[in-house]
């Protein structure tokens, strides 16, 4: 039982590692966004200024949750979690059998099998280590692989959702970077959802 305790403890500190690696990449968006908005506002000419700007907003993480490519996607990363959990499962079998087998047999071991046992438990223990955080790269990396087209083809619905219907700007409120909106901001989360057929 001490392995699944263990392995619960691993999951949940890879998971706020990536909890934290959003959250960071969410802050820097934030950062460049203001960035960005300060320096159109330093160079937009005065005429530009006079003219009609037409202003949107989406929420992009609603339109992420219902495309349908999403529930192939979670199956296909889940699948892969489970397998790699699997073989977590068998190394670790394998380390606490190790570490009991030397307990019981250590007061009767030479010492020079003492130290190659004790070398192997180390090894395995490297081994888990190493495999833990391949995996969680892997499985970050399949993640990255997997979403890309999707989000690009948000990306695409967004680009011609502003184009055709003349915005100046779309903002995107699931990355919590914009500290006021006008009552006057439309709402093109819809028309968006539209152009990708989505309900």
């Amino acid at each position: 039982m001490r392995y699944s305790n263990s392995w619960v403890i691993q999951s949940n500190l890879i998971y706020l590692h990536s909890v934290f690696q959003i959250c960071i990449i969410n802050i820097k968006k934030i950062v460049m966004f203001k960035k960005i908005a300060l320096l159109l506002l330093c160079v937009f000419p005065i005429s530009l200024m006079g003219q009609e700007v037409k202003l949107g907003h989406i929420n992009s993480q609603e339109i992420l949750s219902l495309m349908p490519e999403r529930a192939e996607i979670e199956k296909t990363l889940n699948d892969l979690q489970t397998q790699w959990e699997n073989e977590l499962v068998k190394m670790r079998e394998e380390y606490y059998a190790k570490i009991k087998e030397f307990q019981d047999k250590q007061a009767t071991m030479p010492e020079s099998i003492k130290q190659a046992r004790q070398s192997e438990i180390v090894e395995i223990e490297q081994r888990i280590n190493t495999f833990n955080q391949t995996a969680s790269s892997d499985l970050q990396k399949k993640q990255q692989e997997l979403f890309t087209p999707v989000i690009d083809k948000v990306k695409k619905a967004i680009n011609e959702v502003g184009s055709e219907n003349n915005y100046t700007y779309i903002f995107d409120l699931s990355t919590q970077s914009i500290v006021y909106q006008s009552p006057k901001s439309n709402d093109v989360t819809a028309l968006v959802k539209k152009k990708l057929g989505l309900k």
